[in-house]
């Protein structure tokens, strides 16, 4: 009756502005997703877990806790570096407990930071007679940045992080070690002009594109997300953070890789497939090795075995240094 009693021109008018309404509500609802993609992600902990990061992540957290209190203790030196476009990220610098040519750079995961990834590891690393330099992406833990870079911008980040490597140990021998988005950074940078006392790249769990790992946790998280709306936070990416998703390929990369790669995946990690790590490896054409680590969630490998992954680790540096 009302729809009637209105002239065809009042019809379109509301037609149009309630189209617009919904475009408006849509167009801000892939802002959000940006914002909660890119800037502010959600906190994962024990309190909040996401349940794909398996069922040991509580006792991980734990873990990494209690070897991040031990980290911390140890003598430092505070390190920061410049990048590109101006932004300062810092990291700090450990020294083997006896004088060590090899440095490891320690590049963490997304929404971490050097010592929500790296306090474990760094420890092992220690342990082992290597200098650690363990850096905070940008948008993570005391560096500068509105965003994060998800390795695309992270990884020309890198070469600074070398760079600053080399005037703490002259002469020396440096490692890129990565987890998760840092393995990714990892993977990405081994095609770029890394200098020759980069002698090889340690990875963990890092994902083949931004694209696919948003499309792979879009759909185990929410089953189902339209092509469209991820199309429209790229939109929001690329206008604001300065990239794209499909930008920067950890398979296109190490095909160009300069230095050789160790890869290590855990099994049962769900929340950056083994899938993955498995087409990064045989893309990769540099020397190279894998390493599996039976039942490991994300990011968990020395958690599960680190025997094993010290073992790969050590074989690996003394065979390229």
């Amino acid at each position: 009756m009302l729809c009637a009693a209105l002239a065809p021109w009042a019809i379109a008018v509301i037609c149009i502005a309630v189209t617009a309404v919904l475009l408006a509500a849509y167009a801000l609802g892939c802002y959000l997703g940006f914002y909660f993609i890119i800037v502010k992600p959600p906190v994962v902990g024990v309190d909040k877990p996401n349940p794909l990061m398996g069922d040991e992540f509580a006792e991980f957290v734990k873990k990494t806790q209690e070897d991040a209190v031990i980290m911390k203790k140890l003598e430092s030196e505070p390190v920061e570096v410049v990048t590109r476009d101006g932004l300062t990220l810092r990291g700090e610098f450990y020294r083997a407990a006896e004088p060590s040519d090899v440095t490891i750079v320690c590049l963490h995961g997304y929404n971490s930071n050097a010592y929500g990834d790296y306090s474990t590891r760094g420890l092992s690393y220690l342990h082992n007679g290597y200098n650690v330099l363990l850096a905070n992406h940008r948008h993570h833990g005391m560096s500068d940045g509105k965003y994060i870079g998800f390795g695309v911008l992270d990884r020309h980040d890198v070469l600074k992080w070398v760079e600053a490597a080399e005037k703490l140990v002259p002469d020396g021998k440096i490692f890129v070690s990565g987890v998760s988005m840092g393995g990714a950074t990892a993977m990405q940078c081994s095609c770029l002009a890394l200098t020759p006392a980069v002698k090889g790249i340690i990875e963990d769990c890092g994902y083949t594109t931004v694209r696919d790992e948003v499309d792979y946790l879009a759909k185990k998280m929410f089953g189902f997300v339209p092509k469209l709306t991820i199309r429209f936070i790229e939109f929001y990416m690329r206008k604001l953070a300065g990239y794209g998703m499909r930008e920067a390929d950890s398979r296109e990369a190490v095909k160009h890789s300069k230095v050789p790669i160790l890869f290590i995946h855990g099994t049962n990690d769900e929340f950056v497939p083994t899938f993955m790590g498995h087409e990064c490896y045989e893309a990769c054409t540099a020397p190279k090795e894998l390493v599996l680590i039976e039942g490991a969630g994300h990011a968990q490998s020395y958690f599960k075995d680190a025997e094993k992954c010290e073992q790969a680790v050590n074989a690996f540096i003394l065979k390229y240094k």
